[in-house]
C-alpha cells in the first residue's frame, strides 16, 4: 500500500514539477510502483487463491498489468490530443492508484498458508 502511495505521489510530483529533478523524482516513484506491482501479483496470487490453478490465475492478473502498462502511453496521447494537456489523464491515473492503495487495506488474512 505504501509504495502506491509513493507512485501516487509521483504521478502528482510529474503533474506539478517545474523543474528537471523533480521529474527525475517523479518517473523514479512511479518505476518503483510499477516494480513492486509485478512482484505482489505472484505474492498474492499465491497467498489467496492458493497453488492448484496459480498459473491460470498468474496469467489473468499479469495479462491485466500489461495490458494497462501498454494502454498507458496511448491514453497520455488521446488526452493530450483532446484536451492540449496532460492534466486530465494524470488526474484519472491518479486517482486509479488511489484506489489501489485503498483497496489493498480491505484485504483480508491469507487464506492459503506459505508452504
Amino acid at each position: 500500500m505504501c509504495i502506491f502511495g509513493a507512485a501516487a505521489c509521483g504521478i502528482v510530483l510529474l503533474r506539478t514539477a517545474a523543474g528537471t529533478q523533480l521529474v527525475f523524482l517523479a518517473v523514479f516513484l512511479i518505476g518503483l510502483g510499477m516494480g513492486a506491482e509485478v512482484d505482489i501479483i505472484a505474492f498474492l496470487t499465491s497467498r489467496y487463491f492458493g497453488l492448484r490453478a496459480f498459473g491460470e490465475i498468474y496469467g489473468y492478473a499479469f495479462a491485466s498489468y500489461t495490458l494497462a502498462g501498454a494502454l498507458g502511453p496511448w491514453l497520455m496521447r488521446r488526452g493530450f490530443e483532446r484536451s492540449g494537456s496532460y492534466v486530465s489523464i494524470l488526474v484519472g491515473f491518479l486517482l486509479a492508484t488511489l484506489l489501489a492503495a485503498v483497496l489493498m487495506t480491505r484485504f483480508g488474512p491469507y487464506r492459503f498458508r506459505p508452504g
